[in-house]
């Protein structure tokens, strides 16, 4: 708070007496509070405005997306301690499936969790909003929802939000000896005393409290306004821990009888349950405000780094001058916070995301620094709010949706179509195997044109239909391309293409000018190998390709075993045949001819068969590919 402002407010804003105070855009005297911006009101619209909405509106407008499509789908996972129903909204087909058959993995995404954030309903809001919108785009929506299971929880705190839009302008402030003490907080700028607790700004749900604001004194006042459990310190398995929870019953920490005693934190892991727990990937819990991703170190190394890049993806895809850095606790300590609770229980990225703004409040927006104001987002600002976070928490759900592979390849004459190589890898119970219909060796001179097929879309379009990359995002825009084998006596040879004459494929139709799946999940491109490079009388000859998804995953190098989540990433190979790097690599898997040498983390007389044996790595690196190599090198250390 400003110097000058402090002393306006006088006794207002500085009486350790409850008092109930009245927030106004610029009025100033005994009992207000001025924000130096107009005060937000709950607005009674159920699409989406500049501004935030009513909560009855809102839910009916999620309960009509439900209605209106097979993509959304409404279950209530909860009652609130008034009996209010908790809706939980399930993104994705009904069959709960994967395009190939598998269980679909799972996230969830919670909101609402403390009442007065007001942003988290709108932007969680937002992406249920954003999926029914787009479920016929053919591309990134339409893949998410085909092979992802997205668990959204828009409003936990039902009673608690609706106290603060039954008072929007209005706050019970008063000072309470339970609250830590100003040494004791770690992760605000100031003690929790003498601040708003009901109203406009109540934080917990609304456990022991009546649905009137009223201070103490006041006729007729139960003054029960200090009263709630604060819903983010209920929770396994650090309940109790730390010193930024209280055990007193009027703390605006108070983290309850014990780990999930209320029925919204039951609720929240009923949701979780939606997906199942077992398939779990990725948790976000929407707060505000700070403008960081907070969340947790386990001590799971792996997990631990992945959830760092994430992190650091998701923050980029907000867009530039708007980052959010990532803060996580150390491994081995808690407060009850449900990032803690799924970080740690189901070894998955987990985050507590803090929107914006920044510690410096409404400050940022020209606000006059009361020291509460950044729960109160200016109305004009939620509309950009919702857009880039909508972006930013996709980005997070396609690359836990599953790592990108070589699913398809195609080698055609371009002067007759004929086929030459035909091959794809298809699920054989968890695994895949191998299906080539055509293998004809190639010869010099001639042109071919090569599509190749992957099993999400790899790239995205701007409004004008142009491949652009996604926001904060810089994947290599094209695949790397090589022949490699080995000639008659064994030596080996490469040659790599000019993959930057090709495209990326939006359009229907399939091999070899349409997308396979999805739009944007094929790429094309035309060659002819020169002479001197002996594929016609080689013993093996194959295809080695690197690629980046649009979040900067490389390919599965070995689409043989299916890959799955379990505090990192098991059957994703990187270029060596390891599966425990979480990095990917370049795929050698498509021989076009074959003679049986194994692949890279192979023994010999292993089955599965690649493009090259021994020494693989050298001759990798002697090719286009090598700026691959280094960037997935440089992501394992």
């Amino acid at each position: 708070m400003t110097r000058w402002l402090a002393l306006a407010l006088g006794t207002a804003a500085g009486s350790a007496a409850a008092q109930v105070l009245t927030l106004t855009e610029d009025q100033f005297g005994a009992n207000q509070v001025p924000l130096g911006y107009p005060v937000p009101l709950p607005i009674e619209s159920q699409t989406p405005v500049n501004g935030f909405r009513a909560y009855a509106p809102l839910r009916a407008h999620l309960a009509d997306l439900a209605l209106a499509g097979a993509d959304v789908t409404e279950i209530q996972v909860g009652q609130s301690l008034n009996q209010r129903p908790i809706y939980a909204y399930r993104l994705g087909d009904a069959d709960a499936l994967t395009v190939e058959g598998l269980p679909e993995p799972a996230a969830l995404i919670n909101g609402t969790i403390h009442a007065r954030e007001w942003a988290s309903p709108e932007v969680s809001a937002a992406l249920i909003e954003r999926f029914a919108e787009r479920a016929d785009d053919g591309g990134l929506y339409r893949y998410l929802l085909d092979n992802l299971n997205v668990v959204v929880v828009p409003v936990l705190n039902v009673d608690g939000l609706l106290q603060t839009q039954r008072y929007p302008t209005q706050m019970l402030q008063t000072e309470y000896s339970g609250d830590p003490q100003p040494d004791q907080q770690q992760s605000e700028p100031e003690a929790y005393r003498n601040y708003p607790r009901d109203g406009r700004f109540r934080r917990k749900n609304m456990n022991g409290v009546d649905e009137v604001l009223c201070a103490a004194g006041d006729a007729g006042c139960t003054a029960d306004g200090m009263n709630g459990v604060d819903l983010n310190r209920n929770n396994a398995p650090y309940f109790g821990s730390g010193n930024q929870n209280s055990g007193a019953a009027g703390a605006l920490l108070y983290r309850g009888t014990s780990a999930a005693s209320e029925p919204e934190t039951q609720a929240l892991d009923a949701a979780a349950a939606l997906g199942p727990t077992a398939r779990l990937r990725l948790f976000i819990d929407i707060h505000s405000f700070s403008r960081v991703y907070f969340g947790v170190d386990t001590g799971n190394a792996r997990r631990d780094a992945i959830a760092r890049g994430v992190a650091r993806g998701m923050a980029a895809a907000t867009g530039a001058g708007n980052r959010y850095p990532y803060s996580p606790s150390p491994a081995g300590y808690g407060i009850g916070s449900t990032d803690e609770h799924f970080g740690y229980g189901y070894q998955i990225p987990a985050y507590t995301l803090e929107i914006e703004p920044s510690a410096n409040g409404g400050v940022d927006y020209g606000g006059f620094g009361y020291h509460h104001d950044g729960f109160v987002l200016p109305a004009d600002q939620i509309a950009r709010v919702r857009q880039e976070l909508t972006a930013a928490t996709t980005l997070g759900l396609y690359r836990m949706a599953g790592p990108p592979l070589l699913r398809q390849v195609r080698i055609e004459r371009v002067s007759d179509g004929h086929p030459v190589f035909v091959a794809s890898w298809q699920r054989d119970g968890n695994q895949r195997r191998q299906t080539v219909e055509t293998r004809e060796a190639l010869s010099p001179q001639i042109e071919y044109r090569l599509w190749l097929a992957f099993n999400k879309p790899m790239r995205v379009r701007n409004a004008s239909g142009a491949v652009v990359q996604y926001t904060g995002q810089s994947a290599e825009p094209m695949p790397s391309v090589a022949i490699t084998g080995a000639d008659a006596g064994g030596s080996g040879f490469s040659h790599p293409l000019d993959t930057a004459a090709g495209q990326w494929l939006g359009a229907a139709g399939n091999a070899p000018s349409g997308l396979s799946r999805y739009a944007d999940d094929s790429y094309t491109v035309t060659f002819s190998i020169p002479d001197g490079v002996p594929v016609d009388q080689a013993r093996r000859v194959g295809l080695a390709v690197g690629a980046e998804d649009f979040a900067g995953q490389a390919l599965d190098a070995n689409p043989r075993t299916i890959s799955t989540w379990d505090g990192g990433w098991a059957g994703y190979e990187d270029s060596q045949g390891n599966d425990d790097t979480d990095s990917g690599g370049v795929d050698v898997t498509m021989r076009i001819i074959d003679d049986g040498s194994p692949l890279p983390g192979q023994s010999a007389g292993s089955s599965g068969g690649g493009a090259f044996g021994g020494g693989s790595l050298l001759l990798l690196a002697g090719l286009g590919l090598a700026r691959h190599l280094r960037r997935w090198r440089h992501r394992r250390r």
